[in-house]
């Protein structure tokens, strides 16, 4: 699907939205009423952080990775549900195949074991509790036995993955907080903004545990412990990116709708504001990330025209200098557009003094303008 932008975007709609259903249909066989689950699942797919997975081309892995995931949750729950040791038996095996699939799509996928203990209901015994998980288990530890060498040193790999025990306060306080921050597109430069919207932020995400524990203080911990839990492989990252946060979505919005039918009229009421909250965030990122498809389109439709005007090198720069990145992030890597290879012809950022080239400023809707004609060496 990657050669069409349209059929790309429907692809990851698609999955989405049986994520969504997934989701849903996990709630459902944990004790929600259908109608409650419904609507969480319409809430998930409007938050900041799934807005984005679903928008953006780039995350094939997180939704597989939810998909898969939920799918092995259904399959614990079979397991722990029927009498037949046979049948219990072959869905504790699926579920661990599911799992393995997972970790083929991202390697964070090794927290799944540990999200499967929220399909244990209440009561089961020890023994099948550990038979339903063991083989989920079993495999996550031998991948991370595989994997544990290249994990460590994975800064030598890449610099965005150097990774330190010092850096999991403040990518949690990211993770949590920026549902909560709109109309921010990204949560990596949410600790930068000001004092005033940090402080908001906190207190709505304050406010969702104070709701919860008018159930009982057990749902807060349970709560922000699964949400860690999802997160946990990046929260030691240096930066905090937007679709690390997929299955913490969910984990989050799956265990509110759990509590619903416990909570109170009031906190019920402030639990409905602070989504409201959430979803008018996830609203303005689904807004910016349209207006951010239609500056590529542009970008890509006057590179190709510049392209086939001059044989001279281009240089891409951002007419106003907040706008760096977009160029950056909508470049960077690729070397072809519509069939057109720039082999090597378009480079990023103003040409070195004396290049041979021509230098086309990026406007904030996309297009391209000469900025002076074409350079030639002295």
């Amino acid at each position: 699907f990657g050669a069409s932008a349209p059929r790309m975007h429907l692809a990851f709609v698609l999955l989405g939205t049986l994520n969504a259903w997934l989701l849903a249909h996990a709630l459902v066989r944990s004790g929600v009423p259908s109608r409650g689950a419904a609507i969480a699942a319409i809430v998930f797919t409007l938050t900041p952080f799934v807005v984005y997975v679903h928008g953006w081309t780039g995350t094939l892995a997180d939704l597989l990775t939810l998909g898969l995931g939920l799918a092995a949750f259904c399959a614990v729950r079979r397991s722990l549900e029927t009498a037949h040791r046979g049948e219990s038996a072959a869905s504790a095996i699926t579920s661990g195949l599911l799992v393995a699939a997972a970790l083929l799509s991202k390697e964070s996928a090794v927290v799944l074991p540990a999200r499967l203990l929220l399909a244990i209901p209440k009561g089961t015994s020890p023994g099948k509790a550990a038979a339903a998980i063991v083989p989920a288990s079993m495999i996550a530890i031998a991948y991370l036995a595989i994997r544990l060498p290249v994990l460590a040193h994975s800064a030598q790999i890449d610099s965005a993955y150097a990774w330190s025990i010092a850096h999991v306060p403040a990518r949690f306080a990211d993770y949590l907080l920026f549902p909560f921050v709109p109309p921010l597109l990204e949560v990596g430069p949410l600790l930068t903004k000001s004092p005033a919207r940090l402080a908001a932020a906190t207190a709505c995400a304050a406010t969702l545990l104070l709701a919860l524990a008018t159930t009982g203080w057990r749902r807060p911990i349970v709560w922000l412990g699964a949400y860690a839990i999802a997160l946990a492989p990046v929260l030691v990252l240096g930066t905090a990116y937007n679709q690390y946060a997929y299955l913490a979505s969910a984990a989050g919005v799956g265990l509110v709708a759990a509590a619903w039918s416990s909570l109170r009229p009031l906190a019920r009421n402030v639990t409905l504001a602070l989504a409201a909250i959430a979803i008018a965030h996830g609203i303005a990122v689904m807004s910016r990330m349209q207006a951010i498809g239609t500056i590529q389109r542009h970008l890509g439709d006057d590179l190709l025209a510049a392209l086939r005007e001059s044989t001279a090198p281009l240089y891409i720069a951002a007419a106003d200098p907040r706008d760096a990145w977009l160029p950056a992030r909508l470049l960077r890597g690729v070397d072809a557009y519509r069939g057109t290879k720039f082999s090597g012809r378009v480079h990023l950022g103003e040409p070195p003094e004396g290049a041979d080239g021509q230098l086309l400023r990026m406007t904030r809707n996309g297009h391209l303008l000469a900025q002076s004609p074409a350079l030639t060496p002295d």
